[in-house]
């Protein structure tokens, strides 16, 4: 068993990242998991909670800065937005704020600080955060399959809503300058439309397996 391994599960939003990342980690003995998303999101809701979200870059960079992982929680400058992160707010701008270079060097480099053995899922953990992680996994699915399951998971939104949103979402996180949401060099490439969560998480555990031999 290696003491250090990284599980690299990148994707567009509603592949499947967060669940498959999360049910890897639990059928793995040791391994812990890492929404790296998440961190995004909560320098986000700490910006709108403070009326922030028009902010500079470098002011953006330095609530970035604040963000600690607590016992499962997300604190920035000691005030937790764990409630905050999927609200429709943050979803509206989240996409915005992680597109900044210095903002996302902030971030990238508080998931570098994670040790051991992590299952780690985001849109550019494979390709930029840990391009040599042990396990590399692009989990891709249809634009209405990844819809349907953002909705159910929040039916706040009209489907439609929900599906235009994660389109845009697609086209910001692809086309951006700084880490773009891309297939990484080595990845195994899975599309999950028509896959259960247990599939999906058997997949995964398979290749972490084989390489963990």
């Amino acid at each position: 068993m290696k003491p250090e391994f990284v599980v690299a599960i990148d994707g567009p939003a509603g592949a499947g990242k967060s669940t498959a990342a999360q049910g890897v980690a639990a059928a793995l003995e040791g391994f812990r998991y890492l929404d790296t998303g998440a961190m995004y999101r909560a320098v986000t809701a700490y910006l709108l909670r403070f009326d922030k979200k028009d902010a500079s870059e470098n002011e953006m960079a330095e609530a970035a800065e604040g963000l600690e992982l607590r016992a499962g929680k997300h604190f920035v400058h000691g005030v937790d937005v764990s409630d905050a992160l999927r609200t429709p707010g943050v979803d509206a701008e989240v996409s915005r704020v992680s597109a900044l270079p210095r903002v996302r060097r902030v971030i990238q480099g508080k998931q570098r600080e994670q040790r051991g053995r992590i299952v780690v899922e985001g849109r550019d953990i494979g390709s930029v955060v840990f391009p040599n992680a042990a396990v590399k996994v692009f989990l891709t699915a249809q634009l209405s399959e990844r819809a349907r399951r953002r909705h159910r998971q929040d039916p706040v939104q009209s489907p439609d809503e929900v599906q235009a949103s994660i389109a845009r979402r697609d086209a910001i996180d692809s086309s951006r300058a700084d880490s773009p949401l891309i297939v990484p060099e080595g990845a195994h490439e899975i599309d999950t439309t028509e896959l259960s969560i247990e599939e999906m998480v058997e997949r995964i555990v398979s290749l972490v397996q084989a390489a963990d031999a």
